[in-house]
C-alpha cells in the first residue's frame, strides 16, 4: 500500500483533478499494445475498472475526515516523571479535553477543543488523584479553545493556521494532538522503516501494518527512535566545550528517548477513520550506567473517538499561518525559568532582590543567597535593555546593592549584559577593577551570535581597553573563546570574524612583535578553526620563512594552536603535525609538541606506525625518549574514547627498540593516568608532558592537564603550563657569584681560526606560564628580566604609607558570586510540553576581614619584616554557600512539574588570632580565644523531590521528597507465614482486577508489591573532644535512599543525605582563657622548655626535673655534666629495660602456639625471633650471656631444619605444574646484601657505648656469635643499639640543647597550663646523623609520651623507632631501611619489629591479618606458607629493569613475592650519578647539592679513545701535531677552552693546553720523563703552588699527573697525566662544544657550525686548530678547494667548488698521509671568474665528489711570509 500522497487518482473527482505520472505512464504503454493486438472496447473498459478498483481500494486506508461531519474525539494526555519503581513520589501534568475536527475542503481540516481540564500529581501514581489546576485552566481556557486550522493529506499533517494572539507554549499542545494523526502509510509493506516528520523533528520511525479482517479493523504500530534523527528539535547550552564520545554510548546512553503508538483505523468508502490511538513516550536519564537504573520522564496520549456528527457550519476566523507540525518555542533556552515568577514589575522585583542580598549577605553569607543570585540572573534576562540604565542609576551610589548587581551581570549571557558594561567602561576614562572582572566574566558567560561578536569587536576597540595591556589580552583572548563557542557546530566561519585576531597576528609578524604574535596564536587557537591554518603555517618551522628569525618559544605557541583546530579538521593538523615531527632539521621541542598534538588528534594506526618507525633511525634521544614514553602511556589507557589509539600505541611497541626503555630522567618523558568505571560510565585521565632540551634533570616546560569524562562526553578541566629558559643560570649564580661576561683576547684569536665558527645563542632568564580551562585559555603571563628587576626595585623601595595603614587597622569586605555551571536541554514531548534537563550551580562567598600589624621598630621597607617583631592581630569570618540543581520534567514559565534534586553546602569559619613572629630569633606564636559556641563549619544536605508549581498559585507549590515519608519497620519484627493461604488469597484478589481492558502498570503483582518498601536509612555521629583545650569536633551523617528497591549508584543518590561538621565548647573546670601554639628554633629553643622531654629515667634519678630544667635552660651548661647525668639515666634506664624483656618472654611463653610442653620457656632474642628451652635450661643461662651466645649457633641449625622439613612436606603435598614456578621460588632463596658503608662508620663509638653501659649496669650482651657471622651480628647488634633507650640519652647528651620546641597549651583561670610539648633534637653534621621528637604531656603528674627517634648509621641505612607509653616503656615498633643487592639488581629492604603493640592495633591488625591471603591471590601474588620471625614484617623490593620490581613479603606465618610487577614509569638508576649512590647522602643540606650533582658529566681521553659527555665512545688516532679543540664554554661568553694534542717525546701521550678568559690565563700541561711539566703563561709552574694570575683555580699534583680545579666557570676537575685527559664540568648542560660534544645528552658530533659530522675524522678535522705558517708544529689546515677539472652538469660546462672545507698542507708542505673525502660542490659556469673560495660556503650543494684530505704534512721549505 506505498501510495504516493501527492498523487491523485483516477476516478477522484474534485476540482484539482490532474493525471497522475504513473496513469499516464499506463495509458501509453497499453495503447500501443491495444492497436497492435486489435483490443476491442470491452477489455480497454474492464482495465479502466481495474485500476478504480485498486485506487478505491487504496482510498478506504487513507485517514480522512468527512467535510460535512464532525469528528469528536476524548482527548487524555498524561506526562508522570519520577523512578519507575511503584511506590514512589511522582511529579505529573494531565491535559483532557474533547477534540472536535471537521473537514473544510481541500484537505483543510478545523480542529477546536472543548473543555478542557489541566491537572497536576505530586504523589504515588496511580495511589494519589490527579488534583485540578482551576487558575490555571481559567486563564488558559479562551487560548485552548480557539480553533486551529491544519492541512492534512493521506495521513501526514501540513502547515498549521491560528489565531495571532495564540502562543507558542499554547499552540504546541495543539501540535501535541495532531502529532497522533501523522501515519506514513505504504502500498503493499506491512514492515518499513523511515524518516518521519512530527513534533520532535524528523527521526527514525519503524510501522508495522495488521488487518484484522474479522472485525474491519487496520491497527498501525508505530514506534521511534528520538535519539536517531535527522533534524531533531533540540535546544542546551553549557556543553559546547564537550566532546562527545561514540564507544561510550555504544555501552550505555545517558539520555535515551522512544515514543510509540498504536492506532486503530476503521476503513470506509471515502477513507479510514481513526477510532482509537494510544501514544507512550519514555525519556530516561542517568548520570551512570542506564543497566542500573534511569530516572523517566513518561508521556501517554490516547485519542479514542466518541461520536460522528453532522458538522454545522460556522463562520472560521482570520488565521495567520504559524508553520509546520515541529515544536516552536519564543523563547531562548536561557529564557527557561530557574523559579516560576509572577508578571510583576521587573524592575522593582530586581531592586528587591539586590536589597535582601546586600542586608543578608553583609557579616556571612546567607543559605539562600545562592538562590537569590540565580533569582537575580532570571529578572536580569527578561528585563528590557533600557532597565538596565535605571537599576545602574538606583544601584551605583550604593556600595552593596552596586557589588551584587556587577556580580550577576556576567551571568545574565545575553547580549544586554555586553551593552551594559560597554556603557560603563565609556562613563569612565579609566578602566575599574570591578568592571574588567564583569567584562572578562560576561565574555566567557554570554550566549554567542553575530550581533555579540559584533559588541564584543567594539569592546576590543575602546581606548579604555586598549591602554591597559592585561584588559587587552585577557579580551582578545576571550574573543577568541567566543567565535569557537558560536562557530563549533558550524562548518564555516566567515572571514570578517576572525579578521580582528588575524590582522593582530599579521601586524605583529610585521614589526616584529613577540609578545602580539604570542597573543594572536594563542586567540588563534582558542577559536579553533580551519580557516586560521593558513596564519599558522607562516610561523611554523619547515613551512614558512618568518619562522627562521622567531624564538623557540613563539615557534612551539604556534604549533599549540593546532590543538583546537583539530576538532573540526583532524586530516589537515595530522599533516601539518607529522610533517613538523619528521623534519629533523627543526629542534628537538618543536618535534615533541608536534608528536603531542599529533596524538591528541586521535590519529589512525597508519600514523601511529609513521611515527614509531621514525624512532627506529632517530637522533636525538630527547625525541625519542618523549615519543616513546608518550606511545607507552597511550597503550596503557583503559578510556574508551581511545580503544582504538590505544591498539595502534600497543602494536607500535612492537617496533620499537628495548633499548629506549633505558633512556632515564635526563630525557623527556610523558607520564600518563587514567581510569574509567564503565557502571559509572565516568573516569578520569591526567597527563604530564616534561619537555627538555638538554640532560638536565630539571624540565625548560611542562604541561599538566587533568581530563574528566562523564555523561558520554569528555572535556578537558584544567590545564597548566610552564615554561623556565634560562633557570639553570639562575640557580648558578649562587654557586658561582663571578659568572659574567668576559673578554678574551686569546680565545677569541683562537675562534676567529674555525670557518663560519657559530656560538651557542645566549638564553635570556624567561618564565612563562598559562592556564586553560575546558580547553580555552584564559590567561598567560611572561617573566623576563626586565620584570624581574621592576620587582627588586618595588621591593626596595619605601613602604612607609602601607604600614602605617596597616598600624591604623585595614578592614576588607571581599565577596564573589559565580554561576559555576549552567548546562540545559531542553526537546518537546509527544504532549506538546518542553522537558527539560538541566546542571545548575552558583555559589556565593562572603567574608570580613579586620588585621592591623604591629612592630618594635619602624619599618621602612619590606626586608626590614625579616629582622622585626611583629605582631598580627586578624578577625576574619570566611563564608560560602553553594547551590546545585538538578532538574528533569517540565519546565515553562507558566508551571514546573519534574524532579529536582537541591544540593547545599555552607561553611562558615570564624577565625580570630593574635600572631607574634621573630624570623631573626626563630620564634613565632599564636594566641586565640577558645570556642564560645557552637558553630556549625560544614554543612551539607542533598535532597530529591518530586516538585509542581504553577505561576497562578505559587504558594501552592507542591515539594514533597521522591521517597515517601514510612514508618520504620525492623524485618526482625515480622513474622513467618505459611505460602498456602497467602498464595491463594493473592492470586483471588488479583483475578478480579484481571481484564484486557486493564494497564499492565496498575496491576498488582503480588501482596509483596502492594506494600510499600521501606527507605534505606542510617546514621552515624562521632564527637572527638580535646578537654585540655576545651573543644569537641563532632561529625553527624545521616543517609536515606532507595537501595531498598535497586542496589545501584543511581539509586543511591536518590533520597536525602545530610553531613554536618561542628565545633562546640566542652566545660572545663577552671575555665580556659587562652590557646596558645608557640614555635621556638635555633639556639633559643631551650628556653621555652616547660617540662624536660627525656623522663625515661629509673627511681634512682639523681637530680629532680625542675634542677634538670633549670640547667637545661642555661647555655653555659658544660658537656661534661650533661654526660654524667646521661650515664647515670643510660644505668638506671638499662635496669628497667631488663626487667621489661624478661616480662615480655614470660608473657610471649604463655601466649604461644608451640608451647605443648608446659615445662619449656621461650627466649626472645634481639632479632625476634623466639626458641624454646628447658625451664632449668632458662634458669641457668639467663644469667649468662656468653652461654646464650655460644648457643645461637645451634638454634639457628635448628630452626633451619624445621624450615626445611616443614617446606619438604608442603612440597611432598603440592604438585610443581611448571617450570615457571620453580623458578618463581628461586627468588626466595636470593639473600640481601647490604651495601658496604664507603663514608663512615659508628661501629667502634658504639662498642665504646655498648661496653660502658654494661659496665655500669652489670648485665651482660652478645657480642659475638659465631666466628663466620660476626661481622654481620655486629652490625645488627649496632644498628638495634643506637635507638635503644640507654644509648639515645647518651646520644641527645651529645647533640646539646634541644634545636625545636613546641607548645600547644590552654592558659586557664587559676593559672595553670595543659596541653602538650614537643621538643626536637637535630644533629646531621656529625658522623651519626639523627634525630629524636619527645612529646609531653604539660601536666606533671603525667608520665605518658612519645618517643620518636631516627638515625642514620651508614650513607645506606635508615633506622627509626616509636614508642610510647608511659615513660615510653610500654608500646615499640621500629622500622628500618637500608639498600642493597638481590643477586645483581639493586635494592631496598624494609624491616619492621615491635616488641608490644596495644591490643586494639593487635585486634585489627589480626582481622587485616586473615584477608591477606585472598587479597594476595586476587592481586596475583604467589604465596609460602612457611613461618618467619613473629613481630616483624619484611618488605623487599628489587629493581630489576627500569620498568619492572620483584617484591618479596615476609609476614609472621606466610611469604608472598611477585616477579616483574609493571611499574607505570621507567626507573632507571642512571638518573642518579654514580658518585651519589656511592656517597649517599647525610643531611638534608645535602639533597640540593645532589640534584645539582647530576648536572655533572665527566669526558675522558685515554690512547686512542675518548668518551664524551653524552657517552659516545670515539676512537681515532691524532696523526698530526694539531691542537683539538677537546671542549669549550660555547656560550656568548667564552670563559675556556680545552685543547689536546699528540706529545713530543711520545706519540701515545697528550698534551693539553686550558686557555681562561680571566687575564687571558693559558695553562699547558705537557708529559716528561719525570713527570709533568705545568706551564702558566709560558712559565714553568711548581704543581704544588697556586696560580695567582687566576683567582678560585685550585692545583694539586696527584701522583705523575695533575689536577686542577676551576669551579667558578664549570670546571668541577680536570687530570692529565699524560696519558690520561679527564675533565668534569659542572652545571654546563647545552653549553660545550668541541670533541666532547654539546654535553645535552643528544649523541650526536657537531662540528664549529652547529652542522652534524658526518664521521669521526670528519669531526677531529672540523675542531683542529690551524696551522699560520710552516714553522707551527701544525701544518695543516682548513680551506675551500676547487674540484680541479671541469664537468658537464645541468647541460653546461662546469667548474666546482666545495661548499664545505677541506683539510689541506700550508703553503710550502707535502701531504706525507691523506684519506679519501666526500665532499659537496657548487657549481658555476666554466668561464665565470673566481676569486675567494670563501663564498661557496653559502651556496647549496649541486654534486658530490671525492677529494683528498690531508692528515698530516711535511714542509721541506717555508715560504716567506
Amino acid at each position: 500500500m506505498d501510495f504516493d500522497t501527492n498523487k491523485k487518482w483516477i476516478g477522484q473527482q474534485s476540482e484539482d483533478f490532474k493525471w497522475s505520472p504513473d496513469t499516464q505512464r499506463r495509458l501509453y504503454i497499453w495503447s500501443p499494445m491495444q492497436t497492435e493486438f486489435r483490443f476491442n472496447m470491452k477489455a480497454l473498459i474492464f482495465l479502466l475498472a481495474l485500476a478504480c478498483a485498486g485506487s478505491d481500494h487504496v482510498k478506504r486506508y487513507n485517514p480522512i475526515f468527512s467535510q460535512n461531519q464532525l469528528h469528536i474525539y476524548k482527548y487524555d494526555g498524561v506526562i508522570l516523571t519520577g523512578l519507575p519503581e511503584k511506590g514512589l513520589n511522582r511529579a505529573g501534568i494531565r491535559i483532557t479535553s474533547r477534540v472536535r475536527v471537521r473537514g473544510l475542503g481541500s484537505n483543510q481540516y478545523l480542529l477546536q477543543l472543548e473543555n478542557p481540564q489541566l491537572q497536576e500529581l505530586n504523589g504515588i501514581w496511580p495511589k494519589d488523584p490527579f488534583s485540578s489546576l482551576r487558575k490555571l485552566t481559567e486563564r488558559w481556557t479562551p487560548l485552548l479553545t480557539k480553533p486551529v486550522k491544519f492541512e492534512y493529506t493521506d495521513g501526514r499533517v501540513g502547515n498549521i493556521f491560528t489565531s495571532e494572539n495564540v502562543p507558542e507554549d499554547v499552540l504546541n499542545i495543539h501540535r501535541g494532538i495532531l502529532n497522533i494523526l501523522q501515519i506514513t502509510i505504504k502500498k503493499s509493506q506491512n514492515f518499513y522503516d523511515l524518516q518521519e516528520a512530527g513534533i520532535e523533528g524528523i527521526c527514525h520511525a519503524r510501522y508495522i501494518v495488521q488487518e484484522d479482517k474479522r472485525k474491519e479493523r487496520l491497527i498501525i504500530t508505530k514506534a521511534k527512535d528520538l535519539t536517531n534523527c535527522q533534524e531533531r528539535v533540540l535546544k542546551q547550552t553549557g556543553i559546547v566545550y564537550t566532546q562527545l564520545c561514540p564507544s561510550c554510548q555504544q555501552r550505555g546512553r545517558n539520555i535515551r528517548a522512544s515514543a510509540a503508538s498504536t492506532i486503530v483505523l476503521k476503513p470506509t468508502a471515502l477513507g479510514a477513520i481513526i477510532q482509537e490511538a494510544r501514544v507512550r513516550e519514555v525519556h530516561q536519564f542517568t548520570p551512570f550506567h542506564e543497566l542500573d537504573g534511569t530516572i523517566r520522564l513518561e508521556a501517554r496520549q490516547s485519542l479514542i473517538l466518541e461520536k460522528i456528527t453532522t458538522a454545522q457550519m460556522e463562520q472560521i476566523p482570520d488565521m495567520q499561518n504559524r508553520r509546520s507540525l515541529q515544536y516552536r518555542s519564543e523563547r531562548n533556552v536561557l529564557q527557561q525559568p530557574f523559579r516560576l515568577l509572577k508578571d510583576q514589575n521587573v524592575i522593582t522585583q530586581i531592586k528587591d532582590t539586590l536589597n535582601h542580598m546586600a542586608q543578608h549577605n553583609a557579616q556571612d553569607v546567607h543559605a539562600d543567597a545562592p538562590a537569590r543570585l540565580m533569582q537575580l540572573v532570571q529578572l536580569l534576562r527578561v528585563a528590557p535593555h533600557r532597565a538596565f540604565s535605571e537599576i545602574w542609576s538606583w544601584a551605583k551610589t550604593q556600595p552593596e546593592p552596586r557589588r551584587w548587581l556587577l556580580e550577576a551581570i556576567p551571568a545574565i549571557g545575553t547580549i544586554e549584559s555586553l551593552k551594559f558594561i560597554k556603557s560603563r567602561i565609556q562613563e569612565s576614562e579609566t578602566l575599574r577593577s570591578e568592571i574588567l572582572q564583569a567584562l572578562i566574566l560576561a565574555l566567557h558567560q554570554v550566549k554567542t551570535d553575530r550581533d555579540v561578536l559584533t559588541t564584543a569587536r567594539e569592546i576590543m576597540e575602546l581606548d579604555q581597553v586598549k591602554r591597559c595591556q592585561l584588559t587587552r589580552k585577557l579580551t582578545i583572548l576571550a574573543y577568541g573563546s567566543m567565535i569557537f563557542r558560536n562557530y563549533a557546530e558550524k562548518p564555516v566561519c566567515p572571514e570578517e570574524i576572525l579578521k580582528p585576531i588575524h590582522s593582530l597576528l599579521s601586524d605583529a609578524g610585521n614589526r616584529p612583535n613577540d609578545e602580539d604574535i604570542v597573543l594572536g596564536l594563542k586567540a588563534i587557537g582558542n577559536a579553533g578553526q580551519p580557516a586560521s591554518i593558513k596564519n599558522i603555517v607562516k610561523l611554523l618551522p619547515g613551512f614558512g620563512t618568518a619562522a627562521a628569525n622567531l624564538p623557540l618559544k613563539v615557534r612551539v605557541d604556534a604549533i599549540m594552536a593546532l590543538r583546537n583546530i583539530a576538532r573540526k579538521d583532524p586530516r589537515t593538523v595530522q599533516r601539518i603535525a607529522v610533517q613538523t615531527f619528521l623534519n629533523r632539521k627543526n629542534h628537538p621541542e618543536e618535534r615533541m609538541v608536534a608528536c603531542a598534538v599529533l596524538f591528541a588528534t586521535k590519529p589512525p594506526l597508519t600514523l601511529v606506525s609513521m611515527v614509531a618507525n621514525s624512532l627506529l633511525t632517530e637522533t636525538s634521544l630527547q625525541v625519542a625518549s618523549f615519543t616513546h614514553s608518550h606511545i607507552r602511556a597511550l597503550s596503557r589507557s583503559s578510556l574508551p574514547s581511545i580503544n582504538s589509539l590505544a591498539a595502534a600505541c600497543n602494536l607500535a611497541l612492537n617496533i620499537l627498540s628495548p633499548k629506549l626503555e633505558q633512556l632515564g630522567h635526563r630525557f623527556s618523558k610523558v607520564y600518563r593516568v587514567d581510569t574509567f568505571m564503565y557502571r559509572m560510565m565516568a573516569g578520569a585521565s591526567a597527563k604530564l608532558l616534561l619537555f627538555k632540551n638538554s640532560g638536565s634533570i630539571i624540565p625548560t616546560a611542562l604541561l599538566a592537564k587533568v581530563r574528566g569524562h562523564a555523561l558520554g562526553g569528555s572535556s578537558d578541566l584544567i590545564e597548566v603550563g610552564l615554561r623556565a629558559e634560562g633557570l639553570q643560570e639562575i640557580l648558578m649564580k649562587e654557586r658561582a657569584p663571578d659568572l659574567r661576561k668576559t673578554e678574551s683576547k686569546s680565545i677569541r684569536r683562537i675562534l676567529s681560526k674555525f670557518i663560519n665558527w657559530k656560538e651557542l645563542p645566549e638564553e635570556t632568564p624567561l618564565a612563562s606560564a598559562y592556564l586553560k580551562i575546558f580547553g580555552q585559555e584564559l590567561a598567560f603571563a611572561q617573566l623576563r628580566k626586565e620584570d624581574l628587576d621592576a620587582i627588586r626595585q618595588r621591593m626596595s623601595s619605601p613602604i612607609d604609607s602601607y604600614m602605617k595603614k596597616l598600624n591604623e587597622g585595614v578592614t576588607f569586605h571581599p565577596s564573589k558570586a559565580l554561576v559555576a555551571a549552567e548546562m540545559r536541554q531542553v526537546v518537546p514531548t509527544v504532549v506538546g510540553l518542553p522537558m527539560e534537563l538541566s546542571i545548575i550551580s552558583s555559589a556565593v562567598a562572603v567574608s570580613n576581614i579586620r588585621v592591623d600589624l604591629r612592630s618594635d621598630s619602624p619599618i621602612g621597607k619590606l626586608p626590614r619584616l625579616l629582622t622585626s617583631r611583629i605582631q598580627l592581630n586578624a578577625r576574619l569570618n570566611p563564608s560560602m554557600s553553594i547551590h546545585t540543581r538538578v532538574f528533569m520534567g517540565i519546565n515553562m514559565p507558566q508551571i514546573q512539574s519534574g524532579v529536582e534534586l537541591r544540593a547545599n553546602v555552607r561553611s562558615i569559619i570564624p577565625v580570630g588570632i593574635t600572631a607574634k613572629i621573630n624570623l631573626k630569633e626563630g620564634n613565632f606564636r599564636i594566641d586565640t580565644s577558645p570556642a564560645d559556641k557552637e558553630n556549625r563549619i560544614l554543612s551539607m544536605i542533598s535532597q530529591v523531590y518530586a516538585v509542581s508549581r504553577n505561576v497562578e498559585n505559587l504558594s501552592a507549590e507542591k515539594i514533597t521528597p521522591i521517597l515517601p515519608s514510612t514508618p520504620e519497620s525492623r524485618i526482625s519484627r515480622q513474622r513467618f507465614r505459611s505460602s498456602s493461604r497467602s498464595s491463594r488469597a493473592a492470586s483471588a484478589r488479583i483475578a478480579t482486577h484481571l481484564s484486557p481492558e486493564t494497564l499492565s502498570d496498575q496491576v498488582p503483582c503480588s501482596e509483596d508489591e502492594q506494600r510499600p518498601r521501606v527507605p534505606n536509612r542510617s546514621s552515624y555521629r562521632s564527637c572527638a573532644e580535646a578537654t585540655k583545650f576545651g573543644v569537641k569536633a563532632c561529625v553527624d551523617v545521616r543517609m536515606e535512599n532507595a537501595l531498598s528497591f535497586k542496589h545501584s549508584p543511581l539509586y543511591r543518590l536518590m533520597g536525602e543525605h545530610t553531613l554536618n561538621v561542628s565545633i562546640a565548647p566542652v566545660t572545663s573546670d577552671p575555665e580556659i582563657e587562652k590557646i596558645v601554639l608557640e614555635i621556638q628554633a635555633g639556639s633559643r629553643a631551650s628556653s621555652k622548655l616547660m617540662r624536660l622531654a627525656d623522663k625515661e629515667l629509673g627511681p634512682d634519678r639523681i637530680r629532680s626535673s625542675a634542677e634538670r630544667l633549670r640547667l637545661m635552660r642555661q647555655s653555659s651548661l658544660p658537656r661534661m655534666r650533661n654526660r654524667t647525668l646521661s650515664s647515670s639515666s643510660s644505668s638506671s634506664s638499662m635496669q628497667q629495660s631488663g626487667r621489661l624483656t624478661s616480662r615480655s618472654s614470660s608473657r610471649t611463653s604463655s601466649s604461644s602456639e608451640y608451647s605443648q610442653r608446659r615445662r619449656d620457656s621461650k627466649i626472645v632474642l634481639p632479632s625476634g625471633r623466639t626458641v624454646s628451652r628447658r625451664r632449668g635450661s632458662m634458669r641457668r643461662r639467663s644469667s649468662s650471656s656468653s652461654s646464650s651466645s655460644s648457643s645461637l649457633r645451634s638454634i639457628r641449625r635448628s630452626q633451619q631444619q624445621i624450615t626445611r622439613r616443614t617446606s619438604g612436606t608442603l612440597r611432598s603435598g603440592r604438585i610443581l605444574s611448571s617450570r615457571r614456578e620453580s623458578i618463581s621460588h628461586q627468588l626466595l632463596e636470593l639473600a640481601f646484601r647490604p651495601l658496604q658503608d664507603s663514608r663512615y662508620t659508628v661501629r667502634k663509638q658504639s662498642a665504646r657505648i655498648l661496653s660502658a653501659s654494661t659496665h655500669r649496669s652489670g648485665s651482660s650482651r652478645i657480642t659475638r656469635i659465631g666466628r663466620r657471622s660476626g661481622s654481620r651480628a655486629s652490625r645488627a647488634s649496632h644498628g638495634s643499639s643506637i635507638l635503644r633507650s640507654s644509648e639515645q640519652r647518651y646520644l641527645i647528651s651529645r647533640v646539646g640543647p634541644p634545636s625545636l620546641v613546641v607548645l600547644l597549651r590552654s592558659r586557664r583561670t587559676d593559672g595553670t597550663q595543659r596541653g602538650y610539648q614537643v621538643t626536637g633534637y637535630v644533629k646531621m653534621e656529625t658522623r651519626l646523623p639523627r634525630v629524636h621528637l619527645r612529646l609531653v604531656e604539660l601536666d606533671e603528674k603525667s608520665n605518658w609520651r612519645i618517643c620518636a627517634d631516627a638515625a642514620m648509621p651508614s650513607s645506606h641505612k635508615v633506622l627509626t623507632q616509636v614508642r610510647w607509653g608511659e615513660n615510653c616503656e610500654k608500646y615499640k615498633v621500629s622500622v628500618r631501611v637500608s639498600n642493597g643487592q638481590l643477586a645483581t639488581h639493586p635494592a631496598v629492604k624494609v624491616k619492621m619489629q615491635w616488641s608490644r603493640i596495644p591490643e586494639s592495633l593487635k585486634y585489627n591488625a589480626k582481622m587485616v591479618g586473615d584477608y591477606i591471603p585472598g587479597l594476595g591471590y586476587a592481586l596475583g601474588l604467589s604465596q609460602t606458607y612457611r613461618r618467619n620471625p613473629s613481630r616483624q614484617i619484611t618488605a623487599l623490593v628489587a629493581l630489576t629493569s627500569p620498568r619492572t620490581i620483584d617484591t618479596i613479603i615476609k609476614l609472621p606465618k606466610m611469604t608472598a613475592y611477585y616477579q616483574g610487577l609493571q611499574l607505570p614509569a621507567s626507573l632507571p638508576m642512571q638518573a642518579i650519578s654514580v658518585r651519589v649512590q656511592q656517597k649517599g647522602f647525610s643531611t638534608i643540606a645535602d639533597i640540593p647539592d645532589m640534584v645539582l650533582a647530576t648536572n655533572q658529566r665527566q669526558c675522558t681521553v685515554e690512547k686512542d679513545i675518548i668518551q664524551s659527555f653524552d657517552e659516545t665512545k670515539l676512537k681515532h688516532t691524532l696523526a698530526n701535531r694539531c691542537y683539538y679543540v677537546l671542549t669549550q664554554d660555547c656560550s656568548p661568553s667564552t670563559r675556556f677552552i680545552l685543547m689536546m694534542r699528540r706529545a713530543e717525546i711520545d706519540q701515545s701521550k697528550k698534551e693539553i693546553k686550558l686557555v681562561l678568559a680571566s687575564n687571558n690565563t693559558i695553562i699547558e700541561a705537557i708529559p716528561t720523563q719525570s713527570g709533568t711539566k705545568l706551564l702558566v703563561n709560558g712559565v714553568e709552574r711548581d704543581p704544588s703552588q697556586q696560580i695567582p694570575e687566576v683567582s678560585g683555580i685550585n692545583v694539586q699534583q696527584k701522583d705523575a699527573g695533575i689536577i686542577l680545579e676551576v669551579r667558578s666557570i664549570g670546571i668541577e676537575r680536570l687530570f692529565f697525566d699524560g696519558n690520561r685527559v679527564e675533565i668534569e664540568l659542572d652545571q654546563m648542560i647545552s653549553k660545550t662544544c668541541g670533541i666532547c660534544g654539546q654535553n645535552n645528552a643528544e649523541k650526536k658530533m657537531m662540528k664549529p657550525n652547529q652542522e652534524e659530522a658526518r664521521d669521526v675524522e670528519d669531526l677531529f678535522e672540523s675542531w683542529t686548530y690551524p696551522g699560520q705558517t710552516c714553522a707551527d708544529d701544525c701544518k695543516v689546515r682548513r680551506e675551500f678547494v676547487p674540484l680541479g677539472k671541469v664537468i658537464e652538469f645541468e647541460g653546461l660546462e662546469s667548474r666546482c667548488y666545495s661548499v664545505e672545507p677541506v683539510q689541506r698542507c700550508l703553503e710550502g708542505c707535502a701531504p706525507i698521509e691523506t684519506r679519501s673525502q666526500i665532499v659537496n660542490f657548487h657549481c658555476v659556469s666554466s668561464n665565470f671568474t673566481v676569486n675567494d673560495y670563501t663564498v661557496f660556503s653559502r651556496k647549496s650543494p649541486d654534486v658530490r665528489h671525492s677529494v683528498d684530505s690531508h692528515s698530516d704534512c711535511m714542509c721541506s721549505r717555508c715560504a716567506e711570509a
